[in-house]
């Protein structure tokens, strides 16, 4: 049986400072500050909101992020989602609504990733 992901920050709430985790993690509030992810998996809900640097390995996002962002294996953008910011994953999905306002470096090999 597949184990749910931990949400860190629910609806309604609110995270200010660093963010350092493992595994997979969801978030459905606010986060000001960087987030950072060793073998991790962010998700932002729909109705999230992130304002600082992202480095994780995969990213799931329908909210809206403010800041660079760094997915060493993939990134995707599902419908509703906003990405301000630059972009760095080898692989990179976006759906129909989603909308990425900055720079995007799709394919770059690892070794290109900090």
């Amino acid at each position: 049986m597949a184990r749910s992901p931990m949400t860190l920050v629910p609806a309604g709430s609110r995270f200010e400072g660093r963010l350092v985790f493992r595994g997979e993690v969801c978030v459905a509030g606010e986060i000001e500050g960087p987030i950072q992810a060793e073998g991790g998996c962010l998700r932002l809900g729909p109705d999230s909101r992130v304002k600082g640097p992202v480095t994780v390995d995969e990213l799931e996002l329908e909210g809206n992020l403010e800041g660079n962002v760094v997915a060493l294996r993939v990134a995707r953008l599902k419908t509703g989602a906003t990405l301000r910011g630059t972009l760095k994953s080898p692989r990179v999905f976006v759906a129909d609504g989603a909308r990425i306002q900055g720079p995007c470096r799709i394919g770059v090999s690892s070794t290109e990733l900090p």
